[in-house]
């Protein structure tokens, strides 16, 4: 009978290597699933900036999508509302839903918010200054749903934001500025003109909103492109990344209450420089990449067309976010030019990992692989839902669980259409059904294959189909400690992950030509044990007064009691006992036994052994003086190689009990209630390879 202790981080259960896979944190995959998904109506032309927001505006339980559009040579300009329905995205962007939505605006930002705290949600259309019919004028469209239920939009920004909030808008955020429990609104300007704007949604008539520009927004003639917010020094302020396309600036809320009060970002010491971007076409998205608890940010295009990650190791003595730049990205985000990025836990495993948009070629899905305040990533962009080319391009995309699976989905506001991927399980298997020969993987779904490995052991699997100018990107996660490797036909070591620890996920990055490559996964160290209870023993010395092998198996009140036999020598014992179990392992990684007794008495010594099957002897571990009428649990360690029987797993213990001082009641009763031996059993992992053409 054996018992399965976890000291590791995660639990591995289950028997097939779906419901494996389904379990353990990190399998990600992605499907195109527009064709059905997405009922647009009308098709559109190409080169259309979008930006898109999630929300529930009709109150029945999924999440349906609002989008700005904006085409920078006039081309189509169309906003679209989308309805979810059941999963499948029907457009509404007309009459009678939305009157005037669908027009001639160039759109920038769209945001599903309850402006108005009844409840339903609202939208503000953020627009700017090159368009038709009301030049730059933000739009409101307020929820109309006599008797509870959605009926329709109606546009009321004139009356609520007023005729003022022109301007040439690239980028803005909606957030409560000033905590209130209302949804603000601030917009990022380029010239003509470039002053930013902030609109604080007023607290005793919530949907109408009073500009605060004036008193509350730094003066500036920057080039803003884009507009994001968080909490950036810990304050419990939301703080302004602001992407410009000369330098990029951090606008921190009220820092220290040098501010007039909360939303205030115009006083002294609250801007912050963050360093000049590589591209005019930047972006800033925060997030805790690293899990430390403070927020750090990925910047589109920081040099030239190189992304970069800004780490928040802390603040100063100024309270100003104190941020460290790390490359540690894959080549298609630091070669090509990416457009914005969203952040999310795209695979459930507690790590924010980011979609980049981009202008060129095929997004990329970072996967989050930051182990230990050690910022991370590889490239995990499945080729069957992106291949290379064009067809995804897009500024801007929203994640979401479009279909209530649980899952989180991508939905893409592209240069031409949207598109929509959902979330969906990889190509699952075990070690077993592939027998060390991976199936074609390149260019096609990653691979999530359920293994197991004893310490010192190294699983190799091979894929031979890796095309030309590629990379394979590689994670294993468990409850044990593992170095991956991957080698090339030539069995050259061309990349090594080993950051050590029970439970620490090993992921690496490989850039390969055509041909063949082995990966391999060795166990350093097992976080399982196996606890096996005695299946015989055998009283050598002494009488038994109640109990039998049942009353070995668990600690409780029912115990192995003995009597003193009769002793012919002072060496021995007047109670020995010898434990018999079977391992299964013959050959574990190390062993160690445990007893728990008692006596009714004082003056008794306790010695434990392990039967030597090389020299056919006992060897003593340990010793212990016994205890009075309490349980006592003692573990002593024995030598594998010595100690356990190659071939059948077999082990045997000695407990002897001797008298060591004058005992003036006899006889004694010595009492044992658990025996067992542990040993360390390997765990499943999960490897998970994907392989495609791409930098």
């Amino acid at each position: 009978m054996s018992r399965i202790t976890l000291f590791g981080a995660m639990l591995v259960i289950g028997v097939t290597s779906t419901a494996l896979a389904d379990q353990l944190p990190g399998t990600l995959n992605f499907s195109n699933v527009t064709d059905g998904r997405i009922v647009q109506t009308v098709g559109e032309m190409a080169s259309n900036e979008k930006e898109v927001d999630f929300g529930d505006f009709d109150n029945d339980g999924d999440l349906d999508i609002v989008i700005a559009t904006a085409h920078s040579d006039f081309g189509q300009r169309r906003n679209k509302l989308y309805r979810n329905d059941d999963g499948v995205f029907n457009e509404i962007s007309g009459n009678p839903v939305i009157p005037g939505f669908s027009g001639t605006d160039v759109s920038r930002n769209a945001f599903f918010r309850d402006y108005d705290l009844d409840g339903w949600l609202d939208i503000i259309i953020v627009n700017d200054n090159n368009t038709g019919g009301d030049p730059g004028r933000t739009k409101i469209y307020i929820n109309q749903h006599p008797g509870g239920v959605f009926s329709h939009y109606t546009e009321e920004g004139l009356v609520r934001l007023g005729n003022g909030t022109g301007g040439a808008a690239c980028g803005g955020v909606s957030i409560d500025a000033d905590l209130d429990g209302d949804w603000d609104l601030y917009v990022g300007n380029y010239p003509g003109p470039s002053q930013d704007t902030m609109y604080f949604n007023q607290n005793k008539n919530p949907g109408f909103f009073t500009d605060m520009t004036g008193s509350h927004v730094p003066g500036d003639n920057d080039y803003t492109v884009d507009v994001s917010s968080a909490d950036m020094n810990g304050d419990g302020t939301l703080d302004l990344l602001i992407s410009n396309t000369n330098s990029g600036k951090l606008y921190y809320n009220n820092k220290s209450g040098a501010g007039s009060g909360n939303g205030d970002y115009s006083y002294g010491g609250s801007v912050y420089a963050l360093g000049s971007p590589g591209l005019g076409e930047n972006s800033m998205e925060p997030g805790d990449f690293d899990n430390d608890g403070d927020q750090d940010f990925y910047w589109s295009n920081k040099i030239g067309s190189a992304d970069r990650v800004l780490q928040n190791t802390g603040n100063d003595a100024n309270n100003n976010a104190i941020f460290v730049m790390t490359g540690n990205l894959p080549p298609a985000v630091t070669g090509s030019v990416s457009r914005k990025a969203t952040v999310a836990d795209l695979n459930d495993d507690g790590r924010l990992d980011i979609y980049v948009g981009t202008d060129f070629g095929r997004p990329t899905i970072l996967r989050n692989t930051t182990v230990d305040n050690v910022i991370s990533f590889i490239d995990w962009t499945p080729a069957p839902a992106f291949p290379n080319g064009s067809a995804h391009r897009g500024w801007h995309a929203a994640i979401f669980d479009s279909n209530g699976d649980g899952d989180l989905d991508i939905l893409l506001g592209g240069w031409s259409n949207e598109h929509l991927f959902e979330n969906v399980p990889s190509n699952e298997m075990t070690e077993d059904e592939v027998d060390g020969n991976l199936p074609p993987l390149f260019n096609l779904d990653p691979i999530a294959l359920v293994g197991t490995a004893d310490v010192g052991e190294t699983d190799a699997y091979t894929a031979s189909d890796i095309g030309s100018n590629s990379f394979i990107s590689v994670v294993v996660n468990g409850d044990d400690d593992y170095l991956l490797e991957v080698l090339d036909g030539g069995n050259n070591v061309v990349g090594t992950s080993d950051r050590g620890g029970l439970g620490t996920e090993e992921a690496l990055q490989v850039q390969t030509s055509a041909g063949s490559y082995t990966i391999q996964v060795t166990t350093l160290d097992l976080a399982r044990t196996v606890d096996t209870d005695p299946d015989d023993w055998n009283t050598f010395r002494g009488f038994i007064t109640s109990g039998d092998l049942n009353s070995l198996l668990g600690s409780d009140d029912d115990k192995m009691c003995h009597n003193p036999g009769i002793t012919i020598f002072p060496a021995e014992a007047p109670i020995t006992l010898d434990f018999v179990g079977v391992l299964s392992n013959d050959s574990p990684a190390s062993l160690e036994v445990t007893i728990e007794s008692t006596a009714n008495t004082v003056g008794l010594e306790l010695t434990f052994s392990f039967w030597n099957f090389n020299t056919n002897s006992w060897d003593i571990v340990g010793t212990a003086t016994q205890s009075l009428n309490t349980d006592t649990v003692r573990s002593f360690p024995g030598t594998p190689a010595d100690h356990v029987e190659s071939g059948t797993g077999e082990v045997r213990t000695r407990y002897e009990v001797r008298v060591v001082s004058f005992i003036f009641l006899f006889p004694c009763e010595d009492c044992v209630d658990q025996v067992f031996w542990t040993t360390p059993s390997s765990g499943e992992y999960v490897l998970e390879v994907l392989s495609r053409t791409g930098p």
